[in-house]
């Protein structure tokens, strides 16, 4: 399979915070045609040191991935150790500064010979949108408010406004010798066809703009700078920092059609399955190399952790 990017377009916005702690790589509105992968991060520590947090982890997947041939099949272990040396610049940053504290939530998305690898930690989302189809594929959030709806004691309708809401679960942190690192949600999406549409964004993004505009927004024409452009206008005012990058596919070879139905509905991440090159078994939670001591809390800085609004 060889999936053909064309010119992605990008925006990063303060909103109404002081302080810039989202991050994205590419780091460019109008990234290079083609680039094989993207990131988008949302710094999420203390001290106000996120943003030291979101680009380290952009700053090292680049590094990590520079040489890797992704017209070959991107597989799961690569990526973990990718996600790996992600988490050692973290280690290695927070020692330089006095061991300071602070956390990011991170989307990845790559596009080689086998599909397209999806990743997150954190409610940071990827979509997959399909003109006249609708949304295909949405990243499941690692959040509080998530965990409540599977459970059953809210409904999605009551997310949105929920006390809880900006409590996630999952982050990426430097941690302590007793403590995992948290495990990245994969996703290998062979399904994948000319004019499909890739978005990456982090939350600020989502309090402005719903799922159904935003796949009005990015079908409604194939124009991708014109329905970025739009999208970054809804969000200039957002109460958080706001970062999102829209990527579209111009054509596939090699690969299967197949009829497809819209298949998100609620919180729930569905990968819909129409037959055999679907990908709903392939979901994975990918771990990162542990510390040579005895695992005691899953996900690190006791594996919760409340966003802090300025």
């Amino acid at each position: 399979m060889k999936i053909i990017i064309g010119q992605s377009y990008s925006f990063h916005q303060m909103g109404m915070r002081n302080n810039q702690e989202d991050a994205r790589f590419p780091d460019d509105d109008a990234p290079k045609a083609g680039h094989p992968f993207y990131l988008v991060c949302d710094g999420v520590g203390g001290r106000d040191m996120g943003e030291m947090a979101s680009s380290t982890v952009c700053q090292a997947f680049a590094k990590a991935l520079a040489k890797t041939d992704f017209r070959e099949e991107f597989t799961t272990e690569q990526f973990s150790q990718a996600l790996d040396q992600a988490y050692d610049a973290l280690d290695a940053t927070s020692r330089r500064l006095d061991d300071v504290q602070f956390s990011t939530t991170m989307t990845f998305v790559a596009f080689h010979a086998g599909g397209c690898m999806a990743a997150h930690i954190g409610d940071s989302r990827i979509y997959q949108i399909r003109p006249h189809v609708g949304i295909i594929y949405r990243s499941d959030d690692h959040s509080l408010v998530n965990q409540m709806v599977r459970s059953g004691m809210i409904s999605p309708d009551e997310v949105e406004n929920h006390p809880q809401g900006n409590v996630i679960t999952r982050f990426m942190a430097p941690v302590e010798d007793d403590e995992s690192r948290s495990r990245a949600t994969v996703v290998n999406l062979k399904d994948v066809q000319g004019g499909d549409y890739f978005f990456l964004c982090t939350d600020g993004v989502l309090h402005c703009v719903d799922d159904d505009k935003l796949a009005r927004i990015i079908t409604k024409s194939d124009d991708t700078a014109s329905a970025i452009k739009e999208i970054a206008a809804l969000c200039e005012k957002s109460t958080d920092n706001n970062t999102a990058t829209l990527i579209p596919v111009v054509d596939v070879v090699g690969a299967e059609r197949a009829e497809v139905e819209r298949v998100f509905t609620g919180q729930q991440e569905t990968v819909r399955k129409p037959n055999s090159n679907a990908t709903a078994n392939e979901v994975e939670s990918v771990k990162p190399h542990e510390k040579p001591k005895e695992e005691k809390k899953s996900g690190g800085l006791k594996g919760i952790f409340k966003k802090i609004f300025h």
